[in-house]
């Protein structure tokens, strides 16, 4: 199949365009299908006769209708990830990164879901865990996922701090936020995506990849709204995420050799269910006990040779690349 890309950024920085863009098209033609990517709509709107369908970038989908001005003929469109208050009846397929963005993408027929795969970090061996006197943990992500270490995976640090030196490594596109609202009392690292990223990733014995808050942090009497002919208990759980939450990050990780603890979000058990190792927290009992676990460089070296062997078996970038053709060819 010809598939053609059209984006407004080649800014590689832009996790959207590097995974779902640069690397999807690199494995579409891996795969043997014809994948091009152009940065300007009229040169689309040219190219598109030669194609069997467009994809519409994250940053571009709303050019869709300026492309349909131009270019009248029938093509396949494509559009990746586009916000779930957003609708365009000339998309015939969208491309998500997990379960909770394929739920909020309902209003369109057709909407398939490719793991954000990092291609730059495959065949990479993984970290050897040795024995040690200190805890460095890792977290990589948009600098709004630190609010969610607010309270528990804050208070879960700092207790786990006062037993073993502990430093909390970020990594994120703005290193210079000034971070407050759940930020531990540990020792912390800045860093820049730009930076030596799988070296700082590297030097690091645990991953966390926090995804939910905890609802009661801005409805404080919920917990109180009870009835047992309702199934609803002050021992429920109180969570919120984004609709595009997916598991990216945690990917990552896996693919480096770094343990990591997941929260409750739904994408977290696509490898927890496959692993066998239940490395998951929602409160700070739970994140500081599987963090205590975690100390044992034994077990994170097994942890993290499980889950490197449970990704490359499900998560090849070049059959999945596979399964999207077929889905495109099946839109009627």
């Amino acid at each position: 199949m010809n598939v053609l890309f059209y984006s407004r950024t080649n800014n590689l920085k832009t996790g959207s365009y590097r995974i779902w863009v640069h690397d999807l098209a690199k494995s579409l033609n891996e795969s043997k299908n014809n994948a091009t990517i152009v940065y300007d709509l009229k040169e689309a709107a040219a190219l598109a006769k030669n194609f069997d369908t467009i994809i519409f970038c994250k940053s571009a989908y709303k050019d869709i209708l300026k492309f349909k001005e131009i270019y009248k003929n029938k093509i396949k469109i494509g559009a990746i990830n586009v916000s779930c208050d957003y609708y365009d009846e000339n998309i015939d397929f969208v491309i998500v990164g997990s379960l909770e963005e394929y739920v909020s993408m309902s209003s369109y027929k057709n909407v398939f879901v490719v793991p954000l795969i990092e291609r730059k970090f495959e065949n990479k061996k993984n970290k050897k865990h040795t024995s040690k006197n200190n805890l460095r943990i890792c977290f990589h992500g948009h600098y709004p996922h630190l609010f969610k270490f607010e309270p528990f995976i804050k208070n879960a640090i700092e207790k786990i701090n006062s037993e073993i030196k502990t430093t909390l490594v970020c990594i994120t596109g703005n290193p210079n936020y000034q971070w407050q609202k759940g930020r531990p009392n540990v020792e912390i690292e800045m860093h820049d995506y730009s930076e030596n990223f799988e070296e700082i990733v590297k030097s690091c014995d645990i991953g966390i990849v926090p995804n939910v808050s905890d609802i009661r942090l801005f409805v404080k009497d919920i917990q109180n709204l009870t009835s047992i002919d309702l199934g609803l208990y002050n021992t429920d759980y109180f969570l919120r995420m984004k609709n595009k939450t997916n598991a990216g990050r945690a990917y990552v990780f896996y693919q480096l050799g770094i343990p990591v603890i997941h929260d409750l979000s739904p994408s977290s058990f696509e490898l927890l269910s496959k692993s066998g190792y239940n490395t998951c927290a929602h409160d700070e009992k739970s994140y500081y006990k599987e963090i205590k676990k975690l100390l044992d460089y034994e077990l994170r070296n097994k942890i993290a040779s499980k889950n490197k062997k449970v990704f490359l078996k499900h998560y090849n970038p070049i059959e999945h690349a596979k399964k999207l053709i077929e889905k495109i060819k099946g839109i009627k």
